[in-house]
């Protein structure tokens, strides 16, 4: 199930500590009060220590590494994960069969020297408690030294490449590439930090992945202005003509939505503040208003949503104007057909449709009278269960006297992909309903840079040849770290060199790099700790 609101607790209840025992936790979920409760806090977290020791050290490498000239994989030590000591300022690797931070955390007492926090996902761990802790909710000492951290890796990291990572130089307007050849394409790409307006980290995080999907930038291009010409082409059995439409300016959000892409690809401001788009969203959907910790996918869902209601209504906008704006009072029978056979074809065409939008084909089979139903429904992203969900599906049966008897019986649900859109959002459920409690999943998921989903899709979907491999590339997620009471998004976008040939455009597979973003502060990070992210949505590319 989605589930609304699930850091809407007061901040009052977010900070209160209990000395009970704690109960066992499931292998596999932490609930709702962990990393709450955490007693070595005030012994382990010293900010002054901290502060002098990484001002004198160099930044983001294994001190001991250093010492000993280590090369992990190939790759300086800087380039792994480092865990930072929050009692002295001790930088050590974390990578498997060296550990110094584990090392240097034995060789002192250890409940001293026990708390740490990553430099590539700013997540704090107790070596005593064994668990992940939560910065925003625990002793103030502790978030106080995840801020100096993030801080200085901005200023650290700053010095070596700015906060807008520039990949490549734009070429003049005039350099046509020659028919049948390839070239790099002319857009700039940005990333940028997103100011957060008061927990709104949920929104930052979506906002980083939707201004990396090329196919919205450019699309956004066309459509963004009043006067834009929209051709509908209605099927066949119609009988109606092609019909070329003049639409409106874009609604409020979509416009705020336009200008805010737009600004997180202008290279010559800094970060970017979200308050417009934010607020006309709220006006849409007055759940997030409050400045309360929200839902990732509940936010990417409402603004789709939104957007692409927007969107239709411009477009019918636009066909009636074409048929000098009828109603139902002047209109004779022909002319409502043809708004309406138009109208069903051109709300296809808005953007987010011809983006985010698939089909499923759901089917489900009784075991006893094996009747078969199917539904077939739209979706925006798909969302997988991370533990096993037990389910009891109803079905209908006739099975002697002829009358329908309502009963439950055994079934087998299949759920196949039957219209594929070429960017695909897939939703890991790490928040679920445990009795009467809201718990958290925290174990990791292994997912691929590069996903085939032909053998997800059903035999009649139709953009798909028999035998022929549909393969995407994964190119930006959504990371919920904390608890269900303290958690912070952050997302990893992959910055990629896209290629033309004629109007298509080609994402090489070899190219690219990846950064992560935590609100304001940006960083390049190597692909092995994108793939050892928490990721809670993945952002996958269709490869043309």
């Amino acid at each position: 199930m989605r589930l609304k609101d699930p850091f809407s607790l007061k901040a009052a209840d977010m900070t209160k500590r209990t000395n009970k025992p704690r109960k066992p936790r499931d292998e596999e979920s932490s609930d709702e009060v962990s990393g709450l409760t955490c007693q070595h806090v005030s012994r382990a977290v010293d900010l002054n220590s901290v502060k002098k020791s990484v001002l004198s050290s160099v930044w983001s490498v294994c001190s001991e590494c250093l010492k000993e000239r280590t090369m992990i994989d190939g790759e300086p030590a800087a380039s792994q994960d480092i865990l930072v000591c929050l009692k002295c300022g001790f930088q050590g690797c974390n990578q498997s069969g060296i550990q110094h931070v584990v090392k240097h955390q034995q060789a002192f007492h250890p409940e001293s020297h026990c708390i740490t926090i990553s430099l590539s996902t700013w997540k704090a761990w107790c070596f005593e408690c064994s668990e992940e802790l939560s910065t925003h909710c625990n002793k103030k000492a502790l978030a106080q030294s995840l801020d100096f951290l993030q801080k200085h890796s901005v200023k650290a990291t700053s010095a070596v490449s700015p906060k807008i990572i520039k990949l490549r130089e734009e070429p003049p307007d005039y350099a046509d590439p020659p028919k049948g050849k390839s070239s790099v394409s002319s857009a700039l790409v940005p990333v940028k930090g997103i100011n957060n307006l008061g927990n709104t980290c949920f929104f930052n995080a979506v906002m980083q992945n939707l201004s990396q999907t090329h196919m919205l930038i450019d699309l956004i291009q066309e459509v963004k202005e009043k006067g834009y010409k929209l051709r509908i082409c209605p099927p066949p059995e119609t009988n109606l003509s092609p019909l070329t439409v003049v639409l409106p300016s874009p609604e409020p959000l979509t416009a705020a939505m336009f200008a805010f892409l737009h600004n997180m690809k202008d290279p010559g401001k800094g970060c970017v503040n979200p308050k417009i788009l934010f607020n006309q969203l709220c006006q849409k959907a007055p759940c997030f208003k409050g400045y309360q910790q929200q839902d990732s996918q509940e936010l990417l869902h409402y603004l789709l949503d939104s957007i692409r209601v927007e969107e239709t209504k411009r477009v019918k906008a636009g066909i009636l104007k074409a048929f000098n704006n009828p109603t139902e009072k002047t209109a004779d029978e022909e002319t409502k057909r043809q708004v309406k056979a138009y109208g069903k074809e051109g709300v296809k065409m808005n953007f987010v449709d011809r983006i985010f939008v698939g089909e499923l084909t759901n089917t489900i089979m009784c075991e006893e009278c094996e009747h078969i139903s199917t539904v077939k429904e739209a979706f925006i992203d798909i969302s997988l269960p991370i533990i096993e969900e037990r389910l009891t599906l109803l079905c209908f049966c006739v099975c002697i006297d002829k009358k329908v008897e309502k009963v439950y019986t055994s079934a087998r649900k299949q759920m196949l992909i039957s219209s594929l859109p070429p960017v695909i959002t897939l939703h890991l459920k790490r928040f679920h309903q445990a009795g009467m409690n809201l718990r958290k999943v925290n174990r990791h998921v292994d997912f691929p840079l590069i996903l085939d989903l032909a053998p997800f899709c059903s035999a009649s979907c139709k953009n798909l040849a028999v035998g022929e491999r549909v393969l995407y590339s994964l190119y930006g997620i959504v990371e919920h770290s904390g608890s269900m009471r303290g958690g912070h998004y952050t997302a990893y976008v992959k910055v990629r060199l896209s290629q033309c040939f004629g109007n298509k455009t080609l994402t090489p597979l070899s190219q690219g790099q990846w950064v992560y973003v935590s609100d304001t502060t940006v960083q390049m990070v190597p692909e092995s700790r994108v793939l050892n992210s928490q990721a809670y949505l993945l952002f996958y590319e269709e490869i043309l």
